[in-house]
């Protein structure tokens, strides 16, 4: 899947480049970050140009770096979306079919009766499924790619952020067999890097682990979707060999029976033959009585005949049982 890939670091750049272009503007208030915005856009148009990748979800991509910029520049409404936009985007571009393999904002309840909606349900065998929620802590990483000295503080809301999904209760939904955690997805990789590779997020790490909540980003969800397409490869499979099986048993079985009555047959032939022979043996013996009655025909009996095609034959005793 080389081109979804290129979708995935394509969404990855713009977002960084997105950022990057903020906190520049911040600290250059005469920068035009939308003209900025716009030429970049230009270019990536040429770029599509030159090498005819246009797909639905590269436009898809572009529009929601577009709805990111707004984000962080003048609605704040948008925020959510966009996370669940570039979950969508690397989901049609390994499925081709919604509802399929995945179901978006599945709405179900938990053990507290409460609705929950979970952005993204990913189907697995056995009537298994995975669910993720899209996360985007963007204000908190800004200030402290702004000020370092606010890492403390980006932590804090990295953590809020899991334990709210925690208090979702997503686990105990009433109608899914689910595999024990929750994926919080987070689209924006320079984040994970962070979280998995410096030493002073390692509470962001224990406090998911504790609430069974994996945090992914775009190369890592990828690698799930990859998983779960061999777990299906692989169910699909088994059934095919279960299926192999009951046939060849059916088969067996099936001549097993009628190799065994077919033997009963032979045996029950076999030993009538053998007293049909016997039987034969001592009639034919006794050729002085059949000579006797063969004596009544000389002695005046008529006997008919009978018609074999063409040919008339009389009807009398046979030779073998006269000699």
């Amino acid at each position: 899947m080389p081109y979804i890939e290129i979708i995935i670091g394509f969404v990855s750049f713009l977002i960084g480049f997105i950022i990057a272009t903020i906190i520049f503007k911040k600290k250059n208030n005469d920068f035009a970050i939308y003209s900025m915005l716009n030429d970049f856009k230009n270019s990536i148009d040429e770029y599509k140009n030159q090498t005819m990748l246009n797909t639905k979800e590269i436009n898809n991509a572009i529009k929601s770096a577009s709805d990111l910029a707004k984000v962080l520049t003048t609605n704040q409404n948008l925020k959510g979306q966009f996370g669940e936009d570039c979950l969508e985007a690397i989901l049609k571009a390994c499925y081709p079919n919604e509802n399929i393999n995945y179901i978006k904002q599945y709405k179900t309840t938990n053990l507290q009766n409460k609705e929950i909606k979970p952005d993204f349900l990913i189907k697995l065998p056995n009537e298994k499924s995975i669910l993720i929620d899209c996360k985007l802590n963007l204000e908190k990483y800004i200030e402290y790619q702004e000020n370092p000295n606010l890492k403390s503080e980006f932590i804090k809301d990295l953590n809020a952020t899991i334990n709210l999904l925690s208090n979702k209760k997503y686990e105990s939904a009433t109608d899914l067999n689910q595999c024990g955690f929750i994926l919080m997805y987070i689209p924006l990789e320079p984040i994970l890097t962070e979280i998995y590779t410096d030493k002073d997020f390692i509470s962001v790490i224990k406090n998911a682990n504790e609430k069974n909540i994996i945090i992914v980003g775009n190369s890592s969800i990828l690698t799930t979707i990859k998983l779960v397409k061999l777990l299906w490869a692989q169910d699909s499979q088994e059934k095919n060999i279960k299926n192999i099986i009951d046939i060849a048993q059916n088969i067996y079985e099936y001549i097993s029976l009628h190799t065994q009555n077919l033997y009963k047959i032979k045996t029950i032939l076999e030993q009538n033959t053998d007293n049909f022979n016997k039987e034969y043996e001592k009639l034919s013996s006794n050729n002085k009585l059949f000579k006797q009655i063969e004596d009544l025909r000389n002695y005046g009996i008529q006997t008919n005949s009978k018609k074999e095609g063409k040919k008339l034959n009389e009807i009398k005793i046979h030779q073998d049982f006269l000699n």
